[in-house]
């Protein structure tokens, strides 16, 4: 049930991925809503979409953490038969066993669990004919999901007030159908919007190392700019290695320029200079 506490962890939501402002917005006031009638957390069915690397999967993570609720992940590019994880297998098969819905809400004290469909657009099931998506028309409504059998327990189990969170860089390999049963989202980022998204990675990255390091200053921030929330994501761990390597605490131009030259060697533009010192350290002058 959402209280005052769960409305400002979501809130906090904007600090840290400002690009999904309008995605949080309309959770809190649903939030909002449950708390003040006392009823649970309703939440339509909704797909966040952008360009790779614009921080969707990263987003979908935080909201988990914010809602405290059980959440699964599951990457539908890895899916290749007609929607197993969801429904579970029937006994008769030797990999028999529960889907992923009824596992978590047969196992866990939540009514309301958030269930992460990451890369919605690219199943690519080995028959075509039998698809994912055919068991998520009846599971993104909620007259259909309210009696949801699961191949494996085979007895109806509530599912309607799962919450389904969807991520895409495109609609278009989507069904029509699938498209009507969710609500849309459409992320972009600005340039003010990377620099706050670029902090709360560092952030992100210094509270796995027990924030050891010093955080860069703005000059550090606004040049590696031009870089996703997906490579940055990982840039500042590489970074943080060479720094210790170092014998410091804190990260410079020449720990970025070295971890840039892991991440990109062999892509497009990889040795394009970005303003960094072309030296990194005494052992690689000369």
């Amino acid at each position: 049930m959402p209280d005052a506490g769960m409305i400002e962890r979501l809130r906090c939501l904007n600090a840290i991925c400002p690009q999904f402002a309008e995605v949080t917005a309309w959770i809190v006031r649903a939030a909002g809503l449950a708390m003040v009638t006392g009823t649970p957390l309703r939440l339509d069915p909704c797909v966040v979409v952008g360009p790779p690397g614009v921080g969707k999967t990263f987003y979908a993570g935080r909201l988990a953490e914010a809602l405290d609720t059980s959440s699964e992940f599951i990457a539908m590019n890895l899916m290749t038969d007609r929607g197993s994880t969801f429904t579970g297998l029937s006994p008769v098969w030797r990999a028999s066993g529960p889907g992923k819905i009824a596992k978590l809400l047969l196992d866990d004290d939540h009514a309301s669990p958030l269930i992460v469909i990451d890369e919605f657009e690219k199943a690519s099931p080995i028959n075509p004919n039998e698809t994912p998506m055919q068991v998520l028309h009846s599971l993104l409504e909620r007259e259909n999901a309210v009696r949801f059998v699961d191949e494996f327990v085979d007895i109806p189990i509530r599912a309607d007030h799962v919450i389904w969170f969807a991520t895409a860089n495109s609609l278009g390999p989507l069904p029509d159908s699938i498209v009507d049963r969710l609500i849309v989202f459409n992320v972009t980022l600005n340039p003010a919007e990377m620099l706050a998204i670029q902090r709360s990675i560092f952030v992100e990255a210094n509270r796995r190392v027990g924030g050891t390091f010093a955080q860069p200053g703005e000059a550090l921030f606004q040049l590696t700019a031009r870089h996703s929330p997906r490579l940055l994501s990982r840039l500042w761990d590489i970074a943080m290695a060479f720094a210790c390597e170092d014998g410091r605490r804190y990260i410079d131009v020449t720990d970025v320029r070295a971890a840039e030259l892991v991440l990109l060697s062999g892509k497009v533009g990889a040795r394009r200079p970005i303003g960094f010192v072309q030296s990194r350290r005494k052992g690689q002058e000369g």
